[in-house]
């Protein structure tokens, strides 16, 4: 029988655990806010009694704990012993008993089989070892902390996030956002952005999230307790009777066939991350919200690129391989143009998601390929200056290769509505009930 101290210890292996070779190891990634020192004795505490006692009273064996680089903490079992009746209650459960079980797990007989506490029990385990208390997880205002539970995105397991967030809601619990490891989310914008796989995230509330739910990490519990006490913004409406806003479009990224991706959204444009609980069948997503932005979908979709940024020398070669691509028999004509002029310019600000490729291209430092500080501010510091743009002669709104010659910085940026971008639509991309699909 599974009783709630198992299904805690479960919990934790789901959450972070690996299996190998008859042993295993629970890692906890508390990073910089586990080392502090009034933290680090709370944790040591609840390893040491709480976690230890209840693999001792339930498994017959003691675990010990371990601080690795940059703030992980590792549970792992003391001399050895036997875990084959853990191993069995995993399976018991249908979940995976080798390897890093986040990788391959799956809830839906754990969904079933559990009940009443062993439940929370349960998922604590996995809160304890996935979950962020971040002060900078929030939505836009301090007054509105977040519970971040983060999924790595090398599991590339899309099933797994949606069915614990589809869980959480039914146990009462209202999803904030989701951030899945897709290019669609994590480089709308940039189609050769290499820094994409950044993991997946689902936020909660934090008032919604321990209306419904604890830690068991005592450490964690008086954390959030804090956190509770600064939020002042309300819950969204449950998933399913959300209006959605008009979405921002997205570009067809070059690794969007990437085998990071399962095939469930290799190949496939998402407009919102309520269309990915949708796709993967999530029965809280708003369809009828979705249904709406997809009809449109050519209002949504850059086959050219949106906004691409890099060097001089690597957007030149962008912009002349699509210009050889569908339009070599035009000549390309180059003017220069000052910021506080380009800003003025209605067709531009109208057609062209430019203001934050000219933030990138005169900013004074840049956090990877984002510039740094406030748009206003650098756009006020540099109005008098000017950058060099080279388009092709003769075409209706054709794209724009815009350069910054005092340090190399150049961008790439297309008009959706242009005539090429709207016919590359109607030549690439797939329509199936909600997915649309590039091939």
């Amino acid at each position: 029988m599974i009783n709630h101290d198992k299904a805690y210890i479960i919990g934790l292996l789901v959450g972070n655990g690996t299996i190998s070779n008859g042993t295993f190891t629970i890692m906890f990634p508390l990073k910089k806010w586990g080392m502090q020192p009034e933290k680090m004795h709370k944790i040591a505490t609840d390893i040491l009694t709480k976690i230890c006692d209840k693999f001792n009273s339930n498994y017959n064996f003691n675990v010990t704990y371990e601080i690795g680089n940059n703030g992980q903490w590792f549970i792992k079992p003391i001399n050895n012993p036997d875990i084959s009746e853990l191993l069995n209650n995993l399976s018991e459960l249908g979940l995976p008993n080798n390897g890093f079980l986040l990788e391959k797990v799956s809830l839906s007989t754990a969904k079933q089989k559990l009940k009443g506490i062993s439940i929370e029990s349960f998922l604590s385990g996995i809160f304890d070892t996935r979950t962020s208390l971040s002060k900078s997880h929030r939505r836009f205002t301090n007054s509105a902390p977040i519970v971040s539970l983060e999924i790595p995105g090398s599991t590339k397991n899309f099933d797994f996030v949606v069915s614990i967030c589809s869980w959480l809601n039914e146990l009462g619990t209202t999803t904030d956002q989701i951030l899945f490891n897709h290019p669609c989310q994590h480089s709308a914008s940039d189609p050769t952005y290499k820094g994409w796989k950044k993991g997946f995230k689902i936020r909660f509330l934090v008032n919604s999230f321990i209306a419904k739910h604890s830690f068991a990490l005592k450490a964690k519990a008086i954390d959030v307790d804090e956190l509770k006490k600064i939020q002042e913004m309300n819950e969204q409406e449950t998933c399913i009777n959300r209006k959605l806003s008009k979405p921002s479009p997205v570009s067809i990224h070059s690794e969007i066939n990437s085998t990071s991706l399962p095939q469930t959204v290799q190949n496939k444009l998402f407009f919102h991350y309520h269309h990915y609980c949708a796709v993967l069948g999530c029965k809280h997503a708003p369809l009828k919200e979705i249904k709406k932005i997809v009809a449109n979908y050519s209002d949504y979709i850059f086959v050219l690129p949106r906004l691409e940024k890099g060097t001089k020398d690597e957007i030149e070669k962008s912009f002349n391989q699509l210009n050889n691509n569908y339009l070599q028999d035009f000549e390309i004509i180059e003017n220069e143009i000052s910021i506080e002029d380009a800003l003025k310019n209605e067709a531009l600000k109208k057609d062209y998601d430019f203001k934050q490729g000219l933030a990138y291209l005169f900013s004074k430092k840049l956090n990877g390929k984002r510039h740094s500080g406030s748009m206003n501010k650098i756009f006020n510091a540099n109005k008098e200056s000017k950058f060099t743009i080279q388009k092709v002669e003769n075409i209706h709104l054709p794209s724009l290769f815009i350069f910054n010659n005092e340090n190399n910085r150049a961008i790439l940026v297309s008009a959706i509505s242009s005539d090429l971008n709207q016919q590359l639509i109607k030549e690439h991309i797939t329509v199936k009930n909600i997915e649309r699909n590039y091939k």
